[in-house]
């Protein structure tokens, strides 16, 4: 598997203040962990605005940038069902998928739905970063517009 990593990905991350955003899915990136385990990164970009209260220097939240790392592990594949599924209303198609062609099948279907994420603060890795904690999908009014409404099937090997 061949794996590119953006010039920019997880740069320049703020970390966001605890509350619940609106957010849209901008790209994924397919990858490998630490322990050499397929990943998917989501990116998703800030829609809605802190609703707390706000200090002169506050600075919007709105286009800021988070980052979700899901595992492709058979074990742990549920989290990625349940993003899947809040964009299209069904499971991911079951069976043996090359490694672009899962990908292009999670882009077509992912890429501009809109879910509300609560985030909170993650020390776990030394620094603080944003981690969603929660994330709900927004449906839309018309399903036909949803992102990965009319997509593809793609064919299992």
């Amino acid at each position: 598997m061949k794996i590119i990593v953006p010039e920019n990905v997880g740069s320049s991350l703020r970390v966001l203040p605890i509350d619940s955003y609106e957010v849209e899915i901008q790209e994924l990136y397919m990858g490998e962990s630490k322990q050499k385990l397929p990943k998917v990164v989501v990116k998703y970009i800030v829609q809605s605005e802190y609703s707390g209260t706000k200090d002169k220097d506050f600075q919007t939240c709105i286009g800021e940038t988070v980052l979700e790392t899901i595992s492709l592990t058979e074990q742990a594949m549920w989290n990625l069902n349940d993003l899947y599924k809040g964009a299209t209303g069904e499971r991911i198609p079951k069976g043996d998928f090359d490694p672009t062609e899962f990908e292009t099948m999670l882009k077509e279907a992912l890429i501009g739905a809109r879910y509300t994420v609560l985030v909170e603060l993650d020390t776990s890795q030394g620094d603080e970063r944003t981690k969603i904690k929660k994330r709900t999908p927004i449906k839309s009014a018309d399903k036909s517009s949803a992102p990965g409404a009319g997509a593809k099937k793609v064919v299992r090997r």
